[in-house]
């Protein structure tokens, strides 16, 4: 039965449905578009805005009307006009307030006189990842480039994982405090961050103090920054991660920081003016050993009688020759083993050695800045050129201990080298790190290009290779109650590490909308095959305001890293005897876990949004 208008119910609801589907899109769309303004993007180095010029407010306007009226009229005499106009301004003047509060992209409270500013800013990067990885993933994993280095002992632990993972991060939560005070020209900037904890971790993230420095910017051509913040060192580390072109940084950067260890240190840097001079110079110099850490933390955990093989031994191992000394009193059972482990934190040493940081920015035309991609819509071609060299050394990597793995010296350095991707670098001693880098970028109406190449070389202290473990050998084969050996199983040297990336992008719709695509290479070990990682990405971003601060990120990145290679600890796994079966076995299974197989390849879809006022 059809309704009085002769339509349908169904075709009515259907009708009613369209119309209301029809509203929401437009009001969605009158929303997003009527959120639309331009502004330049977020810059390398957040600095205060000085304040906007200020008057006092003379007079209300019913106020000015009659005294307007009254010299019209003749009443008062010009002089007097003047005389009552300035009274009022006095008046006023005398009665408003010293601070001034507003927002403008944060929330400012500053003085009159703009001898004092506070900006307060936040951001939240909240990210969706849904993850692939192949079987390799499962077995063998990866131990060598990203181990996780636990317990406090610091044992190595294989990076293993199921096929498919799904996480919901709060990827970045920052608070940003910066002004001035006294003047314009000495500023300060704080970041604190309660950052989602990163993989491999065993505890929930705290808050931590990322950044606090104080600049001094009198004289344009040698501004001095000290305090604890990101080293001027490449460009990729340098970029805030609240204007990047895709989720996440690609992998190499983060490997080839400064120090080797993190991109953030504590230190002293004297540069120019990047907005008056084209050539730029940055000098620094640092505690080398990251954020929150200075070198008095580090310590050697020494063999407690020196040439006795350290770490853990079967007690019923004879001891080496020469060894005389390296028994345990207290063990009544078997006085000639030699003791477990060895905690001892008894020396602090290389702790007068500093780190080098220096940086050269040549603006060939315009000034492109660090933030990636043509946001502002260039209308004039915009080119860089630069390059950074640092120098850190005495970067204890393992100490005098047999058993490398078990090593418990410097867990805080072992980590950050770890957290990094350089766990092939871990276990060979005291090292020193120099790292060069060269960088371009390019941007013009709306299209960019950028690209970074990387080469670090590591210097080993120690001469020869390192001894692994001792063991018993008799006509070259190790077995039980022969003369025991310093196992060197490693096939050569540590090498050095080199790696580079290109990225570009378009802005489709100009400062709105951008599609990006990144390629980079990364060779951790220049002396080992099979040990590539290659990333590649593609990322869709929309931004809502024209500028970085409320944008959405749709990044794809396919990565893929070799197992090949040697790590110390982990693979070509270290004999020990075993004297129920006199053979070469672990009592437990082979040890280390780590082994080589397959390519890991992980594809990542990651949806992203930030949120930065």
């Amino acid at each position: 039965m059809g309704t009085p208008s002769g339509i349908p119910p169904r075709a009515k609801r259907w009708q009613v449905r369209s119309v209301l589907v029809l509203v929401t899109w437009m009001s969605l769309g009158i929303v997003l578009f009527s959120w639309s303004e331009v502004a330049a993007g977020e810059t390398a180095r957040p600095t205060a805005k000085d304040l906007p010029p200020t008057a006092a407010d003379g007079m209300d306007p019913v106020t000015k009307f009659l005294l307007d009226d009254a010299l019209a009229q003749g009443r008062i005499t010009k002089q007097r006009y003047m005389a009552l106009s300035r009274d009022f301004e006095e008046q006023a003047y005398l009665r408003q307030s010293t601070f001034k509060f507003w927002y403008d992209r944060g929330f400012n409270l500053g003085t009159n006189d703009n001898s004092f500013l506070l900006k307060i800013r936040g951001r939240l990067n909240v990210e969706f990842a849904q993850a692939f990885r192949n079987q390799a993933w499962r077995n063998p994993g990866d131990a060598k480039n990203f181990p996780d280095i636990v317990g406090v002992f610091g044992d190595y632990r294989a990076n293993r994982s199921d096929g498919e993972i799904s996480t919901v991060s709060l990827q970045q939560a920052r608070l940003l405090f910066m002004g001035h005070v006294f003047s314009p020209n000495w500023k300060y900037f704080l970041q604190i961050g309660a950052d989602t904890v990163s993989q491999g971790s065993q505890t929930q993230n705290s808050v931590q103090l990322l950044d606090y420095y104080g600049q001094i910017t009198h004289i344009d051509w040698a501004q001095a920054q000290i305090g604890q913040y990101l080293v001027y060192f490449s460009r990729s580390l340098i970029n805030s991660p609240a204007s990047m072109q895709f989720a996440r940084r690609a992998l190499v950067s983060d490997a080839f920081t400064a120090s080797g260890l993190n991109p953030r240190d504590i230190g002293l840097t004297i540069m120019n003016d990047d907005e008056v001079y084209p050539v730029n110079y940055y000098l620094g110099v640092f505690g080398g050993t990251g954020p929150n850490f200075i070198s008095t933390g580090n310590f050697d955990s020494e063999q407690i009688t020196q040439g006795c093989p350290g770490g853990q031994q079967p007690p019923t191992t004879p001891l080496p020759p020469g060894a005389a000394n390296c028994t345990d009193p207290t063990n009544t059972t078997n006085p000639q083993s030699p003791l477990q482990r060895n905690l001892n934190a008894d020396t602090r040493s290389n702790v007068n050695k500093l780190m080098f940081a220096g940086r050269l920015n040549w603006n060939v035309m315009g000034r492109p800045g660090y933030g990636e991609g043509d946001i502002v819509y260039s209308q004039n071609p915009q080119l860089a050129f630069g390059g950074g060299y640092a120098y850190n050394p005495d970067i204890n990597t393992s100490t005098d201990n047999a058993f490398i793995g078990t090593d418990l010296a410097n867990l805080n350095i072992r980590r950050m080298i770890a957290a990094g991707g350089n766990g092939r670098q871990l276990g060979w001693g005291v090292v020193d790190y120099s790292t060069w880098t060269a960088d371009g970028v390019f941007k013009y109406r709306g299209f960019s290009l950028q690209g970074e190449f990387f080469f670090k070389n590591v210097t080993r202290h120690d001469a020869g290779r390192p001894c692994v473990n001792w063991a018993q050998q008799a006509n070259g084969v190790i077995q039980a109650g022969a003369p025991f050996i310093c196992l060197q199983q490693t096939p050569g040297e540590l090498g050095n590490a080199q790696g580079w990336y290109v990225q570009s992008g378009y802005y489709i719709v100009p400062r709105f909308l951008e599609l990006a695509g990144r390629y980079a290479y990364w060779d951790p070990d220049t002396h080992s095959g099979s040990d590539v990682v290659q990333e590649t990405d593609v990322s869709l971003n929309w931004f809502f305001k024209g500028t970085y601060d409320y944008h959405l990120q749709f990044t794809y990145s396919n990565i893929a890293m070799g197992t090949g290679g040697y790590a110390i600890g982990r693979s070509n796994p270290m004999p020990q005897i075993n004297s129920a079966t006199n053979g070469q076995q672990f009592p437990n299974g082979s040890v280390p876990v780590d082994g080589v197989g397959g390519r890991l390849i992980e594809n990542v879809f990651r949806v992203q949004f930030q949120l930065f006022f």
